[in-house]
């Protein structure tokens, strides 16, 4: 029997909700087997509609039903209708009632970690996008917002600390051991952005006095016996609340700011008003346990959730389709918040690598959709790289066009016509077109187009002028996400023009607004294009380069971005080479093109490069970015040729490498300055050259770096650089690692995850199968799954994609596993059966196979919609 296939919904079908709840007051009594949940519900018929008899429609999921009332009365048992996702009240000619209802729920079986649900010891809630109706009945979507008021009980021995949103404005003790706490949320939001936790905590306490003078306490709640690794979450939070006040003068509005760290979450945090629930991944850390990515990643993510407070909390989304009105902005005011706290030019490298190696390739699959869709099965489908971040990527481009000062006007009028509403990316666009008086109707293209743009760009000089032409080129839209007639994107393009002789460049910024166009640039002397400088729009660039003006580019453009990418494309230029060369004979080339030895040289001889962004410009390519520009991809071809292109230069500039890495080893104190990021970053890029070199010398190197690491970056690196060069996996180096921090969940996520994303083809499906054994591995915590299992299909691609078939029917079996309790994780781990519309015909029918087995499973809904997608290829 064929399965049904789930409803989809439409942005076009979009209609206010014919009822409002004006406001809730929550009871929650947390018991031993189960939780009763008690609500008062003011309820509202829509002005427009009064006098008119409807039905009410409540969502509601996994719970039962106690009891329900209405004005002080039971509802009669005709007059409502209960089934498995929602309650219906029948025929309601009341415009203003209070409707009563008492649910029961049961937290520590909810599997799926949405709505209220255990975590280790403690109690806590998940309600984005739609887990509140796992809670109680409620009109469940966005544009519906509430003032809350919660009453939680407990028993104070086992759950002493009961949080909940807004500021606590009583607490008591009960009989029998019990106590109560009450929190009302002074600020109306919708329901996604209710939260609770119960529990027992360490807390960390600091207070932030707000530009007015306001005090606002600060508390971090986390594991006992992990308050020593709350300082630099803490240490975020006070930056990010003062970077918002200088940058956008948005002060915080309650008297407390909690953040609560659990190890069970499906995402990375969540925004809720005044309680945070953050992945312990992104609260926990010091300088022992973690690596300098989690510590800016910390910083991001603390950021990222503090500027939700005005910018998805205060005005939020009006309906899902609306998803990257906050995200988008929010990730863009985030990245912002890192480059003023780092290193701007790495920090631009880094969000424009993720872009390029994960949206980019989002944007080229059977899942590519606009930042705004036009229609969903699951809207847990769309928490994606193209809503957050080629959304952000579409604000950059606003910011560019209209300039600093106009952009700061446009969020200022953002909020003065929208603070507590529920509105669109339309409303944020002509808050920006009020403020700057720019039309900015034609920009509004990029929110209903899937796909990466290319630009095809041509030169040419005549006298003191250099001509321009720009064209214009789209990919396939899919069907699913429509593209209006006429739809012809509006985007800021800089270009710089390089002179050959004097290194010095001219800067111009250009408004691409049709398919095809023109534009004159006044120069002098012999000068090449920098294109898209600084990434100024999130598109593919097509222009002739010969290496030599790559070269000069690498030498000359003071655009790190432009200068990156040059150097990229010579990498990839070589690659290609050797490539061929190995197809064609069989055999990896040793040889090194003279001109791409004398630039690789100068480069590493050059001492004016932040050691961070040399760090970069030593890095090749990635297998997944020259997977997806090679058509039918050979993944074991691709990860030989690239491996032997890094030896090769190991062993051509291993003295250099040598020297470097025994110049930068740690000598003072730990610091997290972006001068110590570069000097740890640029350490284990030379050690990762020195063991592709295969010599005697690079494992000395390795040894060295590994046994006497004196900070997480680099001793991970080090386990990463050992399982990378074949060692088995009762190695000292990998057994002493698991010895040493066998006690520390976040460290053990490395662990597993080194192992998944380097163990080499011919043993990693076995080392995975005995890993899932290992008594530490936590079946159904999500961190443990990516870990293993996203991981492995992510980075160890030649193992993933072997052509034997065996890493899809691997991955397919564990995803229909999971998605029986986590339907969310199983969804994104299905996210590695991207490529199949790329790959040759034998593992696109072995593909094929793994995706039919679990559709044979009857998936979530979450599930089927990706999976469906790809079989459709």
């Amino acid at each position: 029997m064929q399965q049904p296939r789930p409803k989809t919904i439409f942005l076009k079908d979009y209609r206010p909700s014919d009822f409002l709840i004006d406001a809730i007051h929550l009871t929650v009594d947390i018991g031993e087997s189960e939780t009763i949940v008690t609500s008062e519900l003011l309820v509202l018929k829509r002005p427009e509609l009064a006098g008119k008899k409807l039905n009410l429609e409540l969502n509601g999921e996994g719970m039962e039903l106690l009891s329900l009332g209405m004005d002080g009365a039971p509802v009669p048992h005709e007059r409502f209708q209960v089934s498995s996702d929602k309650l219906v009240l029948l025929g309601i000619t009341e415009d203003r009632f209070t409707l009563s209802v008492k649910n029961k729920i049961d937290p520590a079986h909810n599997q799926a970690l949405e709505g209220l649900y255990q975590s280790g010891p403690q109690l806590c809630t998940q309600c984005e996008p739609e887990g509140f109706r796992r809670i109680t009945y409620f009109i469940d979507r966005p544009d519906v917002m509430a003032r809350y008021t919660t009453r939680m009980i407990a028993d104070k021995a086992k759950y002493p600390f009961l949080l909940s949103n807004g500021n606590r404005t009583g607490a008591g003790d009960l009989a029998g051991g019990r106590h109560w706490v009450e929190w009302e949320d002074p600020f109306r939001k919708p329901s996604y952005l209710f939260a609770m936790v119960a529990g027992d905590f360490d807390v960390a306490r600091d207070r932030f006095t707000t530009c007015s003078g306001r005090g606002v306490d600060l508390e971090i709640y986390v594991d006992r016996g992990n308050l020593n690794k709350t300082r630099h979450a803490m240490e975020s939070l006070k930056q990010s609340m003062r970077w918002d006040e200088e940058t956008f003068g948005l002060e915080y509005d309650l008297d407390v700011y909690m953040i609560v760290a659990v190890d069970s979450f499906n995402m990375g945090a969540m925004e809720n008003k005044g309680l945070n629930i953050f992945n312990s991944t992104y609260t926990l850390a010091n300088e022992t346990n973690a690596t300098d990515a989690d510590f800016q990643n910390i910083q991001a993510v603390i950021g990222h959730e503090y500027f939700h407070n005005w910018t998805g909390n205060r005005v939020t989304c009006r309906d899902w389709f609306q998803l990257t009105l906050k995200e988008g902005l929010t990730v863009f005011r985030d990245q912002e918040f890192s480059s003023d706290m780092l290193s701007r030019a790495v920090k631009r490298l880094e969000d424009v690598r993720l872009l390029k190696d994960a949206q980019f390739a989002e944007d080229g699959g059977p899942l590519a959709h606009p930042i705004r869709p036009a229609s969903y099965i699951e809207i847990n489908n769309f928490y994606t790289r193209t809503i957050y971040e080629k959304g952000s990527e579409v604000i950059r481009m606003i910011h560019t066009l209209l300039g600093k000062e106009h952009f700061r006007k446009g969020m200022d009028t953002y909020f003065e016509l929208f603070d507590g509403q529920a509105v669109t990316t339309e409303d944020f666009v002509r808050a920006m077109e009020i403020a700057s008086g720019r039309d900015l109707t034609q920009f509004k293209n990029w929110y209903s187009r899937p796909g990466t743009p290319t630009l095809k760009i041509r030169s040419t000089r005549t006298g003191d002028e250099l001509e321009l032409s720009i064209e214009q080129l789209y990919p396939p839209t899919p069907t699913t996400h429509p593209v209006p007639e006429g739809n012809v994107l509006h985007m800021p393009l800089l270009v710089g023009l390089v002179d050959v002789l004097t290194g010095g460049v001219t800067e111009h910024k250009l408004e691409v607004k049709e398919l095809r166009q023109k534009f004159k640039l006044p120069t002098s002397g012999t000068v090449i294009p920098s294109l898209n400088r600084s990434f100024s729009a999130p598109v593919h660039v097509d222009y002739p380069y010969t290496v030599e003006e790559l070269i000069a580019l690498m030498s000359f453009d003071n655009d790190p971005y432009c200068r990156y990418e040059a150097t990229q494309k010579i990498y990839g230029h070589v690659f290609r080479k050797d490539f061929e060369a190995f197809k064609a004979s069989g055999v990896l080339s040793d040889d090194l093109a003279p001109e791409f030895s004398q630039a690789f040289e100068a480069l590493l001889s050059d001492d004016g490069i932040d050691l961070s962004f040399k760090s970069y410009l030593l890095d090749l390519p990635t297998e997944n970015g020259l997977s997806q520009e090679l058509p039918f991809p050979d993944f074991d071809g691709i990860h030989r040729v690239h491996r032997n292109l890094r030896k090769k230069l190991g062993r051509k500039f291993a003295p250099w490498f040598l020297a470097t890495h025994e110049r930068l080893v740690q000598r003072g104190a730990f610091e997290l300055t972006p001068r110590a990021f570069g000097e740890r970053a640029l350490r284990n890029q030379c050690l990762s050259y020195l063991v592709a070199a295969g010599t005697s010398d690079g494992q000395r190197a390795l040894e060295s770096h590994y046994f006497s690491a004196g900070n997480m970056t680099e001793e991970l690196h080090g386990l990463q650089q050992f399982i990378v060069s074949g060692v088995p996996l009762d190695h000292e180096a990998i057994q002493s690692f698991y010895r040493k921090w066998k006690g520390d969940s976040l460290v053990m996520l490395k662990w597993f995850g080194a192992l998944a994303a380097c163990s080499p083809k011919a043993s990693a499906l076995e080392r995975l199968t005995k890993l899932e054994q290992d008594p530490l591995f936590l079946k159904q915590v999500p961190n443990y799954l990516r870990a293993l299992y996203i991981q492995f299909s992510k980075s160890n691609l030649d193992a993933f994609h072997d052509e034997t078939g065996g890493g899809y029917q691997f991955l397919a079996e564990r995803i229909r596993h999971i998605d029986g309790f986590n339907p969310q994780v199983a969804s994104r781990a299905a996210g590695a059966f991207s490529l199949i519309n790329k790959l040759d015909q034998k593992r696109k029918d072995q593909m094929r196979g793994a995706l039919g087995r679990i559709m044979d499973g009857k998936p979530s809904r979450d599930t089927y919609e990706v999976v469906s997608k790809y079989l459709a290829q």
